[in-house]
């Protein structure tokens, strides 16, 4: 069901409810105003029938077989009525109606009793009063009839009003859905030509400040990140494409030559060796690439890491490879993270770290307040490459005579974004090297 559809539906189940609910009242207050003059004047005259001794009941009887009762000019006359006696006989007088027995609760009554009966398809509003000295009950009735037809035409006056009303809130529902979902299916359109035509680029009109302004504000602001995606995607693709071009030139020469001529089999190993280091770059730089195209870790869940935890297992690991010491001076931090991806990103700082440092210099890693910063002892960072450090694929140009790809640090750059914390890299204060590290939230 569409959304213009179901504003009119509610609109129109709404009004109708309100309008049955009116329509109700105002049957039951206009019942109310009719019966209430009936049975006050029944509730008098039986209780001025009550009070008349059984002696005097006789000479009370008109000959036309009215009951003689005081009562007040312009009160309802009583057509019906009938006084019952302790030893079951009744006395009926008026027009022959034999009023059925009151109800129990009515003998038991101190005062008057009115219900509502039918009688030979007539429709009598009786009030019951016992007289417990006397042993006597009298029963009078009104007929309901012209009642009964002022409530009948007040109903059906109710009825088609109502129906009146339940039409034009119908008409009103669609008429305000339209105006309504106006908004929402321009912004649809506007969506949908975007879809069509892919141009991340494109941007919605933003107009007012309603729900619909804000669901078009955070349209283009999904936007903006897929085509800050999109370009990155392509940067990555084309950077990709240019790092690999270098190796797999190297290895096609090297089999080539190995291929069409007759090398001296000490030449041979060394081609063979550096094909072999050629295909072990490119496996890592392509590791490297999916790495950032994909984020390998999003399936493992956040949890509260201990960042002198993932530190020690990362220096663990290098003094295993190269008998590398590492200073560690920490403070016990923890953050809320994958720990997976935040050792891959404290191991690429550290290892880059080691590339750098001479054999006989140092490392120091310090962990304070979520942050984890790496000092090494290299030759530090040119002023003008400190802006690019974490880009991908930058390499300064001391860099381009080690191995690697330009990746490991815009790895960690990612990671640490997604993660909510921010990355730095400046030279040591006594220019004896570079410091590199992020800052994370701490849990």
């Amino acid at each position: 069901m569409t959304i213009r559809r179901r504003i009119t539906v509610a609109a129109a189940v709404a009004v109708g409810v309100a309008v049955v609910v009116i329509t109700l009242g105002a049957f039951l207050a206009a019942r109310h105003q009719l019966l209430t003059p009936i049975d006050d004047s029944l509730t008098r005259r039986a209780l001025a029938v009550g009070r008349v001794p059984i002696a005097d009941l006789g000479p009370r009887l008109r000959p036309n077989g009215n009951l003689v009762i005081p009562g007040r000019p312009g009160e309802f006359d009583v057509v019906y009525y009938q006084i019952g006696f302790s030893n079951g006989s009744t006395v009926n007088v008026g027009d022959g109606l034999v009023l059925p027995p009151p109800p129990e609760r009515a003998l038991r009554s101190d005062g008057v009793s009115l219900r509502s009966v039918r009688v030979d398809g007539v429709h009598l509003r009786v009030a019951t009063t016992y007289e417990a000295s006397q042993a006597v009950y009298v029963q009078l009735a009104r007929s309901l009839e012209e009642a009964d037809q002022t409530l009948r035409r007040f109903a059906v006056m109710l009825l088609i009003g109502g129906g009146l009303g339940i039409a034009v809130a119908i008409g009103l529902g669609i008429l305000v859905s339209r105006n309504a979902v106006k908004p929402i299916e321009e912004l649809r359109k506007d969506i949908t030509g975007i879809t069509e035509t892919q141009r991340l680029g494109t941007r919605l009109d933003v107009v007012g400040d309603d729900e619909v302004a804000e669901l078009a504000s955070a349209f283009n602001g999904l936007l903006t990140q897929l085509e800050t995606s999109k370009e990155q995607q392509v940067r990555l693709v084309r950077d990709a494409g240019h790092e690999l071009r270098t190796p797999l030139t190297a290895l096609r020469m090297n089999l080539e030559i190995l291929q069409r001529h007759e090398v001296p089999d000490a030449e041979r190993a060394a081609m063979l060796d550096a094909a072999h280091a050629e295909v072990e770059e490119l496996s890592t730089l392509v590791a490297e690439v999916v790495d950032l195209a994909t984020d390998r870790y999003e399936q493992q869940p956040i949890t509260e890491v201990d960042l002198d935890d993932v530190v020690t297992s990362v220096v663990e690991r290098l003094g295993r490879r190269n008998g590398r010491a590492v200073a560690v001076v920490s403070d016990g931090s923890t953050v809320r993270a994958r720990r997976d991806a935040i050792e891959r990103a404290v191991s690429n700082i550290v290892v880059n770290a080691d590339e750098w440092t001479p054999a006989d210099g140092s490392i120091d890693i310090s962990i304070a307040e979520g942050s984890v910063t790496v000092r090494d002892s290299g030759p530090g960072i040119a002023e003008a490459d400190l802006p690019h450090v974490f880009e991908r694929f930058y390499r300064s140009d001391l860099a381009r005579t080690k191995a690697g790809s330009g990746l490991g640090l815009s790895i960690v750059d990612q990671i640490v974004h997604d993660h909510g914390g921010e990355v730095f890299a400046h030279n040591r204060v006594d220019g004896q090297g570079a410091v590199v590290g992020f800052r994370l939230p701490k849990a």
